[in-house]
């Protein structure tokens, strides 16, 4: 269930501009809002800096 969870959550951060946006700037409220538990938390906290790379960079690893 937790693993469905954070899958769920990166792909929506990867296809969603505007929740990457928000995720740049505040993190710790998104992932608040969302309602996850402290363990799926610290886990998304962990791939933050991954999550809100610049897509266009060459390092972009949630597209192909």
């Amino acid at each position: 269930m937790e693993e469905q969870l954070i899958k769920e959550f990166v792909h929506r951060v990867s296809t969603e501009e505007a929740l990457r946006t928000e995720l740049t700037s505040d993190a710790k409220s998104v992932i608040e809002r969302e309602g996850f538990s402290p363990r799926v938390t610290q886990v998304l906290m962990r791939l933050v800096p991954h999550l809100t790379m610049n897509q266009n960079s060459p390092n972009s690893w949630w597209h192909p």
